[in-house]
C-alpha cells in the first residue's frame, strides 16, 4: 500500500509541475517576459523534465521508510519550489522573487514541523547559506569585472534560492547540498571551458536545486 502511495504521489506531482512550467511566465515581474512563455519545444523539453524528474523526486519522497507524511509532505513542497527555480532560470537565467519570497518565508514557517531536527539546526543552515550566497555572489561580481561581462554567475537570485536550501536542509547538510550542486555544475563547465567559451556564464540554480534534492531525499547519508 504504501508503494502504491509513492507512485499515486509522483505521478501527481508529475502532472502538477508539467502545468506550473506551462504557466510559470506569471511569476516575472518584466511585461515583456510574461507575453512570451514557454511553448513549442522548449515548453515540451522543460514540461517533460519537470515531470520525470520531480515526480520521480516526490515519489522517493513518499517511499516505504523514508519518514512520516510531515516530513514526506515537506520534501514534495521543496521538490516544487526548486523544479519551478530550474525550469525559470534556465529559461531566463532569472529565480524570480514572486516564487522566492513566498518560499523563503513558508520554508521559515514550516520548521516547527519537520520531525527529528531542531530550531538551531535549521537557523544555522540558513545563516551559513547565506553566508556562503553573499560570498558567492560578490566573487561572481568581481569575476563578472575581470571578464568584462556584464553577467555574472551568481545573482541574486542565486542567493535566495541558497537561503531556501539552507532553511529546508538545516546544519549541517547545507554544505553537502551546495558540494553537490557546484560539482554537478562543473560539467558544464568543462563543456564551455573546452568549446573555447570560457566567458560564457550559465545557470546554476538547476544544479543548486539538484544538490539539495539529493539531500533532501537522502538525509541519512548527509546529516540531515
Amino acid at each position: 500500500m504504501a508503494a502504491t502511495a509513492a507512485v499515486a504521489a509522483g505521478v501527481a506531482a508529475a502532472g502538477a509541475f508539467a502545468l506550473a512550467v506551462r504557466w510559470q511566465h506569471v511569476l516575472y515581474r518584466q511585461p515583456e517576459y510574461r507575453a512570451e512563455p514557454l511553448a513549442g519545444r522548449r515548453l515540451a523539453v522543460h514540461a517533460t523534465a519537470a515531470a520525470v524528474l520531480g515526480g520521480a523526486a516526490v515519489g522517493l519522497g513518499f517511499r516505504p521508510g523514508f519518514g512520516g507524511t510531515a516530513t514526506s509532505t515537506l520534501t514534495a513542497l521543496a521538490v516544487a519550489v526548486l523544479v519551478v527555480a530550474s525550469s525559470t532560470d534556465l529559461h531566463r537565467r532569472l529565480i524570480p522573487d514572486r516564487l522566492m519570497y513566498p518560499a523563503i518565508a513558508g520554508a521559515a514557517a514550516a520548521i516547527p514541523f519537520w520531525p527529528e531536527r531542531t530550531f538551531g539546526e535549521f537557523w544555522l543552515g540558513a545563516a551559513v547559506a547565506f553566508g556562503i550566497g553573499a560570498a558567492l555572489f560578490a566573487g561572481g561580481l568581481l569575476f563578472g569585472a575581470l571578464l568584462r561581462i556584464q553577467e555574472t554567475p551568481f545573482g541574486l537570485g542565486d542567493v535566495k534560492l541558497i537561503l531556501f536550501i539552507g532553511l529546508v536542509t538545516g546544519w549541517p547538510a547545507i554544505l553537502s547540498a551546495l558540494l553537490l550542486g557546484v560539482v554537478a555544475a562543473g560539467v558544464p563547465a568543462v563543456v564551455l571551458l573546452f568549446a573555447r567559451r570560457s566567458r560564457s556564464v550559465f545557470s546554476y540554480g538547476p544544479y543548486l536545486a539538484l544538490g539539495a534534492t539529493v539531500v533532501l531525499l537522502f538525509p541519512g547519508a548527509f546529516g540531515g
